[in-house]
């Protein structure tokens, strides 16, 4: 693995600068908290009581794709009298109300309510056991809505302290535009392929990019995409010891999601784990496979850590917000 402390701590000295800058939010407020944390607001007599700890349970069911268990948040949970102006500014809002005035449950959504890029989510029924029902039916759209909310500040930030000889290369190679962030290194370019890493000594955050023609649809598939990524990975990617290999590990399952995540057009998600063949280095991957409308290329932006028995859901998450920053440039109008 290659050493770059000295850039990665610039990198995240620039991060907080950013961060810290533009977190002026309405009437003045300031974002608080941390990457990944959750502040849930429940009603006074719910917070220590049985009723709060079935939601804490809901809300902390293990985020998919990692290797650990890792919740997809770190949730933080106060009752609504404790709910001051300090915890208004909270990054990620969750609030929960039980009241009689609710003869269906409500949920709503809004971004920017105390503090500018802040994500808030209101939940109200008239009973506990029905708020409980109904934040299990919509636990994944709520997670997903605040996960999207940590993406999108990421992704501030990577337009502000990106690496513009990164980011030219990659355009140059793929004819796309993205975003990388500051402390990443091009590891190896071939025809149809580029790896890059941040290296510090303690982890590694890797992105693979290659492409290839878009011939039909069975390119989707779930086999013949894990197919070719082993393929792809063998050929570029090798181990610490000689004969060693990145590859997929399949023991544990491997998640194939459809949705708009990359250009705001079909796009392929692949949540799993790699291993290093002859070796004992794993971790997780996410993976986007879309296709790149102007040439008809299938293009596959994968990004991986390694950090060994430490969490990682967040360094993922740094790396979701990169892949899905791709975007093409728009035909010249004659």
């Amino acid at each position: 693995m290659k050493y770059n402390m000295k850039r990665f701590l610039i990198y995240i000295i620039c991060c907080c600068a950013l961060f810290s800058a533009c977190a002026d939010g309405m009437g003045g407020s300031s974002m608080t908290g941390e990457p990944g944390d959750l502040l849930v607001v429940i009603n006074d007599q719910y917070k220590n009581s049985p009723v709060g700890e079935e939601i804490s349970d809901i809300l902390n069911e293990e985020e998919i794709g990692l290797t650990q268990a890792e919740s997809p948040f770190s949730t933080i949970m106060i009752s609504r009298n404790a709910f001051s102006s300090t915890f208004r500014s909270y990054r990620n809002i969750l609030y929960l109300e039980v009241d009689r005035k609710y003869s269906t449950p409500k949920i709503q959504y809004k971004k920017d309510l105390w503090a500018k890029h802040q994500a808030y989510v209101s939940i109200g029924t008239n009973n506990p056991d029905t708020l409980k029902k109904f934040l299990a039916e919509r636990h994944d759209n709520v997670i997903e809505y605040f996960i999207q909310a940590e993406i999108e500040r990421y992704q501030q930030l990577y337009k502000q302290a990106n690496d513009q000889i990164v980011e030219k290369s990659i355009k140059k190679q793929f004819n796309m535009n993205i975003s990388v962030p500051n402390g990443f290194s091009i590891n190896k370019t071939e025809e149809n392929f580029m790896w890059l890493s941040l290296e510090t000594k303690v982890h590694s955050q890797g992105l693979i990019i290659y492409q290839r023609p878009y011939t039909d649809t069975a390119q989707f598939n779930k086999t013949n995409m894990l197919n070719y990524r082993d393929s792809i990975v063998k050929a570029h990617i090798p181990g610490p010891l000689e004969g060693s290999y990145m590859t997929t590990e399949y023991i544990l399952p491997i998640q194939r999601t459809v949705g708009k995540y990359v250009n705001d057009d079909y796009t392929v998600e692949l949540r799993g784990k790699w291993r290093v063949e002859n070796d004992f280095m794993a971790g997780p991957f996410t993976s986007y496979t879309f296709c790149n409308p102007k040439k008809n290329m299938l293009i596959t932006i994968e990004g991986y850590v390694y950090y060994p028995n430490k969490e990682k859901r967040n360094f993922m998450r740094q790396l979701q917000a990169i892949a899905r920053s791709v975007s093409f440039d728009k035909p010249v109008q004659e």
